[in-house]
């Protein structure tokens, strides 16, 4: 089963390209990217997208994501729980299939920063040229880099009990502190956590690049 994810503006060229090029067919699935403020151009462009894929066949569904252009951060976010959604192990027999062009530019930019976060987990990604309008494929770098599983651990705790102290987190863990000083030193290297004096203790949060490597994991 393959899954398109794409953002969408007004113009549906390189949705269509796209589905003509890598194909679709029964039980396929194509995720639209919009910003919540409704525009009737791009209503249209839905509607043409749903009835060109309606007479290929009536299984293939068209959902519409609806995101808050705000928060860049939870845009990312977002991005990857879609992508892992829709390739394995959660769906073992997925192939998602991403387009980073088109569309608000505030998703084009989070939608590339989580494609090149789970690039392992995407099967191919296109890119439709505004230069040569022409669509291809392209090769994402893999830059995400990956924790042992104690630090894995540690950053996990962390997410779940922020703002915390490196002697909470070695309690819950049962690990010694300077065991879960070390793992710390790891993740702030890494920039996926944040450290912070607080009277005797350091407090301890995780940043978006944080929440970020522990979807990768």
């Amino acid at each position: 089963m393959k899954t398109y994810i794409s953002p969408l503006g007004f113009d549906t060229t390189h949705i269509i390209s796209l589905i003509v090029k890598h194909g679709i067919e029964k039980h396929d699935k194509i995720i639209l990217l919009r910003p919540e403020v409704s525009d009737s151009r791009a209503d249209r462009a839905i509607e043409d997208i749903r009835n060109v894929v309606a007479k290929i066949d009536r299984t293939i569904a068209v959902d519409v994501v609806h995101i808050d252009h705000h928060d860049f951060g939870a845009m990312i976010l977002l991005c990857m729980d879609l992508i892992c959604a829709a390739s394995p192990p959660i769906m073992p027999d997925g192939k998602v299939i991403v387009n980073i062009s088109g569309g608000p530019r505030e998703i084009l930019i989070a939608l590339t920063a989580a494609c090149m976060s789970l690039s392992e987990s995407i099967y191919k990604t296109t890119n439709w040229s505004d230069i040569d309008l022409e669509l291809r494929e392209i090769e994402l770098p893999r830059i995400t880099r990956t924790p042992d599983k104690k630090t894995w651990q540690v950053l996990d705790d962390v997410l779940k009990h922020e703002p915390t102290a490196l002697t909470e987190v070695a309690a819950r863990l049962g690990l010694s502190d300077s065991t879960i000083s070390r793992s710390c030193a790891k993740l702030a290297e890494m920039c996926a956590i944040e450290i912070t004096p607080l009277g005797r203790s350091k407090q301890i949060t995780i940043t978006l690049s944080g929440k970020v490597l522990l979807k990768v994991c």
